[in-house]
């Protein structure tokens, strides 16, 4: 039986792992467009702003590597078309050109997701880049070294623009931030963001708010300036686009797959498509909000192994689920860990919920202890009846911790009344006596008591 994997990075290598020890005799061929298969891409900032020195640590896996597990990689392969009821691929071999037509008996689609590129005059200029592979990688570093920038402009204030904003820092570029919405971190509460955009203006990065990109101006080939909805004209040197994401579906859907409410390719919990034998995993497929119930899509790094974990185990003849999402996610940007898991409280009230919520502001470790760091946390619980909902923690301090214990609270289906009491490690070097999360949930408590 032939399994054929369409992409790699993160879910298609995690399928291809797991089907082979599922099925060690299973004949497994991916494909993957770019000439590295498996890296770890959410390493790209630290990579460029020279934290990790060598481009090839962030790659995890050679196709060499994958050959001696029995499973045959074929790089700068591109999968033009699906026929389903043949069962069989179209492949172009991007290094010369050629086609060939391969058969299949099982398919897992993780074609991944792509940066969006706004149809604006001067998008293809010199000088005008993106961040989401190991090849956009290496042509953004050159640009910088050949062009030797001194002002850049990141277009979009999410994670990855906030991680950038890092990176140029620590190279000595000025940076300016240009988003459209009125605030940055949109998932996050208002409260919380507003932490996180001081500590960027503290870093002298300049931010540009509620207002978007009409045009990039251009001298001699080269990007020079944009002009935003204000009318506003802010020159640069180099200009990052960072508006977000889209999944890569255009394969999935000329192949009459169904695509989901959200833009992305609808699966269940065995990550199965609408057409048998054909499964999708990573960030071109939605799942589920283990909160709401909702339908959702998150592209994070993860959740695209978790569920290429899973879509390998099927496709190689286990019986595997998963469950959905929490959303659970945590980025660095300066001196300030910040992180989030569930909903906001402004989501949670678009929902349907009655949120409340308590904000504590707290060492993480003992107050008397050398190196202790301020973690602030804000846990969010349904009134009805104190279940937990999300939480949000901001700080130098142990933020992944703290957001780890409440996404496995929300995991457990844990209520507020359940934490206050939770029984967590302590030792001055590692936590308060109560940990921040525990005095959170306590807070919540009281507060719903009432």
């Amino acid at each position: 039986m032939r399994l054929i994997i369409i992409g790699g990075v993160a879910a298609g290598t995690k399928a291809a792992a797991k089907a082979h020890r599922t099925n060690p005799d299973l004949e497994i061929i991916l494909y993957q467009d770019e000439a590295e298969v498996s890296y770890s891409a959410c390493g790209l900032p630290y990579i460029l702003s020279g934290i990790i020195p060598n481009r090839d640590e962030i790659v995890i896996r050679k196709p060499e590597e994958f050959k001696r597990d029995g499973i045959n990689v074929e790089t700068q392969h591109y999968v033009e078309s699906i026929d389903y009821k043949s069962m069989q691929l179209t492949v172009k071999d991007l290094k010369t050109d050629t086609r060939k037509t391969i058969s299949y008996d099982r398919l897992i689609l993780a074609t991944g997701a792509r940066a969006i590129v706004p149809p604006v005059k001067g998008v293809n200029l010199q000088g005008v880049v993106t961040l989401r592979s190991i090849e956009e990688l290496d042509r953004l570093k050159y640009t910088i070294d050949s062009t030797k920038p001194k002002k850049v402009i990141i277009i979009g204030a999410g994670y990855i623009g906030l991680e950038l904003s890092e990176a140029f820092h620590e190279l000595g570029i000025a940076t300016t931030l240009v988003e459209k919405l009125d605030r940055i971190l949109p998932r996050f509460d208002p409260e919380m963001a507003q932490l996180v955009h001081d500590h960027l203006i503290e870093n002298n990065v300049e931010i540009i708010l509620n207002d978007g990109l009409v045009n990039i101006n251009g001298i001699n080939g080269r990007a020079c300036s944009i002009e935003i909805e204000s009318g506003r004209l802010v020159e640069t040197d180099l200009i990052v686009l960072a508006i977000g994401i889209k999944p890569n579906i255009e394969l999935a859907k000329k192949g009459g797959i169904t695509i989901g409410e959200t833009g992305a390719i609808k699966v269940n919990t065995k990550m199965e498509t609408n057409l048998e034998h054909i499964y999708a995993a990573g960030d071109c497929c939605e799942t589920i909000d283990r909160v709401s119930g909702e339908i959702t899509w998150v592209p994070l790094g993860d959740i695209a192994n978790l569920q290429g974990r899973v879509a390998g185990d099927n496709a190689a003849g286990g019986n595997a689920h998963f469950p959905g999402t929490l959303g659970t996610s945590i980025f660095k940007t300066f001196d300030l860990n910040v992180a989030i898991t569930g909903l906001s409280e402004t989501a949670a009230k678009k929902l349907g919920f009655t949120p409340k919520s308590v904000t504590v502001k707290k060492n993480d470790k003992a107050r008397y202890y050398p190196g202790g760091k301020e973690v602030i946390v804000k846990l969010i619980a349904d009134k009805k009846n104190g279940q937990l909902l999300g939480g949000q923690v901001i700080g130098q301090g142990a933020s992944d911790k703290m957001i780890d214990i409440a996404a496995t609270a929300l995991l457990g289906a844990l209520t507020c009344y359940d934490m206050e009491n939770a029984d967590l490690a302590y030792s001055p070097p590692f936590s308060p006596v109560l940990s921040p999360m525990i005095v959170a949930a306590g807070a919540l408590s009281s507060m719903l008591k009432k």
